[in-house]
């Protein structure tokens, strides 16, 4: 059948070139598409063909007959779960939602997002990511927030980070519209926002210091600015190791690691203190942030020098990690 459908589809390029297809062509893919079995088989055939550099002219053909592919899948948005997540499949590989709000496969997918089914949600995000147009991702996630549907975390942001348009104007994007989406997404934002741009830190500083702000939410912005260091939030880091509350133990022991960015007196004595912490993962994290800082005699005094026996040990078990890691650097 794979090879039915290249021979037809191969010579059809031959004769009518990659322009739109005949009424009686587009009745005969019509037919063949409209089952699952069919769209799959072409999908093979289309694949096979790029291997062999047909790539371009496959796709100019299916941008050339968006019409067909278009009945094609509001046929499909009616079937069940698993058929819309393979139309939306072939949306996202052949990129056919286009630029504009209106756009009619990106509306399509924008529906489709609110599905109950995960393989439609993420194919339909997937085929609006593929279509590198800011403005239907951040629909897609309006539409989600409202539903309240919370779409997998680690989806979410590989997800953004697969979008092929322009990933800082989204960053921006998501940014600008940062009041209407839920806590949750806010989180996944966060998290993309840290693997690709450094032009947030003044403004997660704020979240960072509302004390009203979610947990999680707090503690992803952390983990931006040990990635990206701004001296703004220095002095703040500092301060959540050295002023830990029995319940906010966890802002104490990831800031702690994000210090390992700050190199300078002010960290060292943060961290020093963060050492003699009664929190367990505070004086892990301190000792090994203060490890990556100081060195070799440095590390020697402070440790003949620590009065606090717990801080003495970790000190010492953590700083002997920490020469390990770089001599093998070295190595």
């Amino acid at each position: 059948m794979v090879r039915k459908y290249m021979n037809k589809l191969c010579e059809m390029l031959e004769t009518s070139g990659v322009e739109k297809i005949s009424q009686k062509e587009e009745k005969f893919w019509t037919r063949k598409l409209s089952k699952s079995s069919g769209l799959i088989l072409f999908q093979q055939v289309v694949e096979e063909l790029e291997a062999k550099g047909k790539q371009e002219d496959i796709e100019k053909w299916i941008r050339n007959n968006r019409d067909l592919f278009y009945k094609l899948s509001s046929a499909y948005m009616k079937k069940r779960g698993m058929e819309k997540a393979l139309m939306a499949y072939i949306i996202e590989q052949h990129h056919l939602c286009g630029p504009g709000a209106r756009d009619p496969f990106a509306l399509q997918m924008e529906w489709l997002v609110s599905d109950h089914s995960i393989y439609c949600r993420e194919n339909a995000l997937y085929a609006l990511y593929a279509g590198g147009q800011p403005e239907h991702v951040i629909k897609a996630y309006h539409i989600l927030t409202r539903m309240r549907i919370e779409h997998s975390s680690k989806m979410v942001t590989d997800g953004l980070l697969s979008f092929q348009g322009d990933r800082e104007l989204l960053a921006e994007e998501l940014w600008k519209n940062w009041t209407h989406y839920s806590t949750y997404y806010k989180i996944c934002f966060v998290n993309f926002f840290r693997m690709i741009s450094g032009n947030f830190t003044e403004r997660l500083l704020i979240v960072l210091k509302d004390e009203e702000n979610d947990r999680e939410l707090r503690l992803a912005v952390i983990r931006y600015f040990r990635k990206y260091k701004y001296d703004k939030a220095w002095e703040y880091l500092c301060c959540l190791v050295e002023e830990w509350r029995e319940s906010d133990w966890e802002y104490a022991a990831l800031s702690a690691l994000a210090l390992e960015s700050y190199p300078g007196k002010r960290t060292i004595d943060a961290l020093k203190k963060g050492c003699e912490s009664r929190n367990w993962y505070i004086r892990y994290n301190s000792a090994q942030s203060l490890g990556k800082l100081i060195d070799h005699e440095q590390k020697g005094k402070l440790i003949q020098n620590e009065k606090d026996i717990y801080a003495k040990e970790m000190m010492a078990y953590k700083f002997m990690g920490t020469e390990e890691s770089t001599d093998d650097g070295c190595d």
